[in-house]
């Protein structure tokens, strides 16, 4: 099952080259729809930026120019509403890149078709051979989630939607996978690899597919720093001997993680504003509780930025995790966050005592049982 996740918009996938991508988007509305606006988000310069344009006789237009192809999403306002207020529940992502594209919906963000560059025509054609997987998947979803909070929360119950989902979701990455293997020779490859690895790819299978790539491709700044990424997923794959570091309590007191070793460590990533890392807070909290009497412990990293140290604290101490936690309070910019390679929250490492990674990204019973089974002599 996809976890829910924070992400970080400004490390969704864009295409470097060495042009300048002078982009035009050009969009229709049916008439009737009652849109006043259209908001254009997109990253520049490691900030996401949001551009807006009336839209007049149901058309509207966007002109723009950037370093690189980057990924770009689309939100309307209705009947002269602020942004805040829009009806569009989600986005879909599109491409900005050298050329016109055309947009065009009969109400919202959510039903816009792109064509019109090379990008977003092969994406439309990817997105159709997912489609039936997709309407698939999110029928399971819908059905979950209008139930009793109760139900949702029930951890047996999230495992058997788990159980429905990962056939559907191994078939999307088949489809991900066969497209890069065909396609050796396509920049949008790049772009398929980096959404079928995730937030926490298979390395082994990452790298393979990869390799596989042209050496036009691979050579180019976006597949150089793909290889880049690699190497230093690597470095905090399951076997691999964890990074050491060193950073500060919210009391200043420097925490080193090597000063741990001789117990089970998980480091935990979160942020106080990160509403699925609340979420599983209360799992945390269980399994802290329940192991931390037999080589057990959490370290907790926070992506809360300087003006959050607050919320930081009271989200601690809110959430009852009387564990140690530490940060440098820089954001998706935490050197930690950086060097193991976390691109969403919840993400956690767990080391063994000899600070050896032996899982990622366990949550609610998985954790437990992990722990379990691993401390059962103890």
């Amino acid at each position: 099952m996809k976890k829910i996740l924070c992400g970080a918009l400004l490390l969704l996938p864009g295409l470097a080259l060495a042009q300048t991508e002078n982009f035009v988007v050009k969009g229709t509305v049916a008439n009737n729809a009652a849109v006043s606006k259209a908001y254009l988000g997109y990253p520049v310069d490691k900030k996401w930026s949001v551009d807006s344009a009336l839209v007049k006789n149901g058309r509207f237009e966007f002109r723009g120019t950037l370093p690189e192809p980057v990924r770009a999403s689309l939100t309307f306002s209705h009947n002269g509403t602020a942004l805040r207020k829009s009806r569009d529940a989600s986005r879909k992502f599109f491409y900005l890149e050298k050329g016109v594209v055309t947009v065009a919906t009969p109400d919202s963000a959510t039903k816009i078709t792109v064509r019109g560059t090379p990008l977003n025509d092969e994406n439309a054609k990817l997105e159709a051979s997912l489609k039936p997987l997709d309407d698939q998947y999110n029928a399971l979803v819908n059905k979950y989630n209008p139930q009793p909070e109760a139900a949702r929360k029930d951890s047996a119950h999230a495992a058997q939607l788990e159980a429905k989902l990962a056939p559907i979701e191994a078939a999307q990455q088949k489809i991900r996978a066969d497209y890069i293997k065909t396609h050796p020779d396509a920049r949008f490859s790049l772009v398929v690899l980096q959404d079928l690895g995730g937030s926490t790819p298979d390395v082994g299978l990452y790298a393979a597919l990869y390799q596989g790539l042209s050496a036009a491709v691979r050579s180019s700044p976006r597949g150089q720093r793909i290889s880049e990424q690699i190497e230093r997923r690597r470095k905090v794959a399951v076997g691999a001997i964890a990074p050491d570091f060193t950073q500060n309590t919210p009391d200043n007191v420097p925490v080193k993680l090597s000063s741990l070793r001789g117990k089970y460590v998980l480091i935990d990533f979160w942020a106080s504003w990160c509403g699925p890392c609340r979420q599983e807070n209360p799992n945390l909290v269980k399994a802290f509780n329940t192991y931390k009497d037999r080589g057990f412990t959490v370290l907790g990293v926070s992506l809360d930025q300087e003006n959050g140290r607050e919320a930081w604290v009271k989200a601690i101490q809110k959430d009852n995790l009387t564990w140690t936690h530490v940060s440098d309070l820089k954001s998706w910019n935490n050197a930690v966050a950086q060097e193991y390679s976390v691109q969403a929250v919840p993400q956690n490492f767990l080391l063994d005592p000899s600070g050896k990674i032996v899982a990622v990204n366990l949550r609610g019973e998985e954790l437990r049982s992990t722990l379990g089974k691993l401390l059962k002599a103890k």
